[in-house]
Parts: structure tokens; sequence; C-alpha cells
């Protein structure tokens, strides 16, 4: 990754070190290692991924928060982002996001009147305009920042091991023999979050120019997954509710 500082009372090589050790601590949090050690059962996947959804329409919410205000080269790159998550990629032939989860859900038995008709629990509700409060009132770099944050923790080439996207389908295929491949969603995104993530060093090295923006930039990533992990904690407690795999 090349990564150079434009300013020189800024040290951008440390705040890149910074954000790595963060985007992996996700992992070792409590609540990551809860979520990723329940035994899976179809039910359990079937829940993760309806509430999930709730999530991912947030994500699409907040980085509309973030644009607004953003300068004009910011604003062009959450659009080609959002681009991908709302339309797909006609070049790859890929469908927008929430279609590809659509459509790889059903390998669980789930359609799309599933998703219609499921109700956001009260911590996915909770945690939704927790998001939506710290991105639509939070200065442009800080709001772009807590977005990027949950692009970072989801890229091989920030966390050891791959993100979660690549981990949960890793998990699913081990769990429910459902393989990896055609876990649509999963393995798009293992894909284009890794370039998404770019994003992060491209807004720091035009924008983060003084000390005092790159803090709020790491203000920014901090809040972020502070949300995040308190989301998988209640995520893990939402699956130990339902019935264990049987023995």
């Amino acid at each position: 990754m090349n990564v150079r500082a434009n300013h020189p009372t800024v040290d951008i090589s440390k705040f890149v070190e910074e954000v790595r050790e963060l985007a992996n601590a996700q992992f070792e949090s409590p609540q990551y290692k809860r979520l990723l050690a329940i035994p899976l059962t179809v039910e359990r996947a079937r829940r993760y991924v309806l509430q999930k959804a709730y999530w991912n329409i947030n994500r699409r919410d907040c980085w509309g928060y973030s644009q607004g205000p953003a300068p004009m080269d910011v604003k062009k790159l959450i659009w080609e982002h959002e681009e991908d998550e709302l339309a797909g990629n006609k070049e790859r032939g890929v469908e927008d996001h929430y279609s590809l989860q659509v459509r790889q859900s059903a390998q669980l038995g789930l359609s799309l009147e599933d998703f219609v008709n499921e109700v956001p629990s009260d911590a996915t509700k909770t945690i939704s305009y927790a998001y939506i409060h710290l991105v639509k009132d939070s200065p442009w770099l800080k709001a772009f920042a807590a977005c990027v944050a949950l692009e970072i923790s989801n890229s091989a080439e920030w966390v050891k091991g791959g993100g979660m996207s690549y981990r949960w389908g890793k998990k699913q295929e081990a769990e429910l023999n459902f393989p990896f491949h055609k876990q649509l969603n999963a393995a798009e995104h293992a894909e284009v979050d890794v370039l998404h993530a770019h994003m992060l060093l491209k807004v720091v090295e035009r924008h983060a120019t003084t000390q005092a923006a790159l803090d709020l930039v790491m203000e920014g990533l901090k809040d972020s997954w502070a949300i995040d992990r308190v989301w998988k904690g209640q995520l893990a407690e939402m699956l130990e509710a339902l019935p264990p795999p049987a023995r």
C-alpha cells in the first residue's frame, strides 16, 4: 500500500499503522469472538441475514448523509462506491448488492417476501439510529471516516484472515455445507471491499492535512467501530436465543 504524507506536520504512516491495529482488534473483541463462535443452524443463519439486511439499508442511508456536505472530489468517490451497492457492476455482470443477498439467501430457503416481512429487532433499530446520528451530526470528515471504517474492517488488505464477509461465508461453508462460491454477496464483498477501503487513504491524503483533521478521521473510525462491536454482540444474542444444532 503506497502511503505518503502531503503535509510536513502529519505522519500518515503512523496513522495507517494505528488504523490497521484497530481494524484487526475488532476481531479480537469479545463481541466478534462470541458471534463467530456460535454454532450455526439454518434458522440462525436466516435470522442473521434478515436482520443484517436492515443494517445494509442503513449503510446506504449513512453514506448518503456523509456525501451531502463532503467536497466534490469526495462526493465522486462515494458515488462510485454506492454505485456498486445500489446498481451493481455492469462490466463484471454483478447486480446490486441487496439483490445479490436476496438471491444468495435462497440457498437458506428465504425469498424476497421473507426480507420484506422481516421486522427489525429493537437492537437493529437502535444500532441504525446510532449510526445515523453519528454520520448526520458530525463534520463531513468524521462522517466519511465513520462510514469507511466498515469497509476497512471488512477488507483482507487491512485485516489478517479476511473481513467479516469472508469469515462468515467460510463459517457457513464449514457448518452448513453452504459452498462459499455460491454465497454471492459474501464473495462479492470479500472482493470489492478491498477496493472500497482504498477511499480512506485517498481522502486522508487530500484533506487530512493537519493533525486536527487526522484526529477527526480517527475519531470517526473509532466511534464507528465502537457501534459495530455493540452490533456484533447484539447479533450474537439474537442467534443464541434460537435453538442450537441438534447433537
